[in-house]
């Protein structure tokens, strides 16, 4: 609304300046007028002008028109010429002045009559010029004065140009008012998420933070949706830790075909129970940042997964300290390393330190995944039903969680195809 008011008080300026600026009367003329000035009787009135030129007028001459002036100016009929510049047909305007004079006369008459109206004070022309040739060869002309015309075409184009740079700064100031904090709300949400961050900036006109004001109550109302879904989904899975112990004491007193079956099937469910808590605790419990040293976490990891049966290269420098949650690299990295071995067999561990970023790379010789599909096998839940089968167990959550570790660190988990196949697991960790 201000910047419409803005707007149209600028137009209302601009239009108000054009409407104080005389305009000239229209480029018309009469033949009395211009004889007169050519006679030297009057001063050359508005709208009309004399001047000499070496050369007579171009164009057609009015054969009734010259007559006329020739005889008031008592010069013969050769030296005086009447062209219209922008009337290409003479007889035209014969026609027009039989008309507008009203005259009826038909006949030798015709002509007397056509001269006496050409005479008429009030019967006005479009502009023409007439040119008499003096003693010396040179023609005296009177015409229509264009410049009057043209000076108040430029007085209109600085009237409005003083109205474009009047609006100009008033313009930019509201655009940049409404813009700035329209661009820092689009960079805050851009990386809005359901993690606990800052809130939107409240800032700018009213309806910007109105904006705000409502993707922030959104948010929050999302964030405790999303919250209370993940408390029943770790609160389900640690209570099914309980029934899964009794089974496996039962399972001890099954005949040993039974009991092995049995033991495999409860710690598959154990490992998607841990799988479930995992992320849970991701999603409820904030990140503690802290100074620690990665090849020392990495090494852990590593030992780890070959104590898990894995088999695993681990490239790793001398030393690297960052800031981040030693146990969310923990659970992302596990996740990642058993996700690769569990489809590739072998693993390799690789990090480097690209600008100001970490680059925690998993990579195997794998049948990789799809490109269509990385996206969603970041989500929760999500499988592969392809090169990823159901028969490999999992419940879907390993990526989420390395994932999920990405973004509180402020980065973000990438699926890449490797060289000559496989698949680059690259955990993005911000400083």
């Amino acid at each position: 609304m201000l910047i419409l008011a803005t707007l149209l008080v600028a137009q209302l300026v601009s239009f108000a300046v054009v409407w104080a600026v005389p305009s000239p009367a229209a480029p018309q003329m009469s033949l009395l007028d211009a004889v007169q000035v050519m006679g030297g009787r009057a001063a050359a009135p508005l709208g009309l002008r004399r001047w000499s030129q070496a050369n007579a007028p171009a164009g057609v001459d009015n054969d009734w028109m010259s007559a006329v002036a020739a005889a008031q100016l008592q010069v013969p009929r050769a030296r005086v010429r009447t062209v219209w510049r922008r009337t290409p047909d003479p007889a035209v305007v014969q026609v027009q002045v039989i008309k507008q004079g009203q005259l009826l006369q038909t006949g030798p008459e015709q002509r007397a009559t056509v001269e006496q109206a050409l005479l008429l004070p009030g019967l006005r022309w479009p502009a023409f010029e007439l040119a008499v040739q003096q003693p010396d060869g040179r023609w005296s002309v009177v015409g229509a004065n264009h410049s009057e015309l043209l000076q108040w075409r430029r007085q209109v184009l600085l009237a409005l140009l003083a109205g474009a740079v009047l609006l100009a700064p008033p313009a930019a100031w509201l655009a940049l008012r409404l813009t700035r904090p329209l661009r820092r709300l689009a960079d805050a949400s851009a990386d809005l998420s359901l993690q606990a961050s800052a809130p939107l900036p409240m800032e700018g006109p009213h309806e910007v933070q109105v904006l705000a004001a409502a993707m922030n109550a959104a948010r929050e109302r999302l964030r405790g949706q999303a919250h209370d879904v993940t408390r029943m989904l770790a609160a389900v899975a640690h209570d099914l830790r309980t029934p899964l112990t009794g089974l496996r004491l039962r399972a001890d007193s099954a005949p040993p075909a039974q009991a092995a079956r049995m033991v495999a099937d409860i710690e598959r469910m154990n490992a998607m129970i841990e799988q479930v808590l995992d992320y849970a605790r991701g999603e409820l419990e904030p990140p503690v940042l802290q100074p620690l040293d990665i090849v020392a976490l990495l090494d852990d990891c590593v030992q780890s997964a070959r104590g898990r049966g894995v088999v695993i290269i681990a490239t790793l420098p001398a030393e690297l300290s960052w800031h981040a949650d030693a146990l969310l690299l923990r659970r992302a990295l596990d996740n990642l390393i058993d996700n690769a071995a569990r489809y590739a067999g072998a693993v390799e561990l690789r990090v480097a330190r690209v600008g100001q970023r970490l680059h925690l790379e998993v990579l195997d010789r794998g049948p990789g995944i799809a490109a269509a599909d990385r996206q969603r096998l970041l989500q929760p839940f999500q499988r592969s039903e392809t090169s990823r089968s159901r028969d490999t167990g999992g419940a879907g959550l390993g990526l989420a969680v390395a994932a999920n570790a990405a973004h509180r660190h402020g980065g973000e988990l990438q699926l890449l195809d490797r060289e000559d196949g496989g698949l680059v697991a690259r955990l993005i960790v911000a400083p």
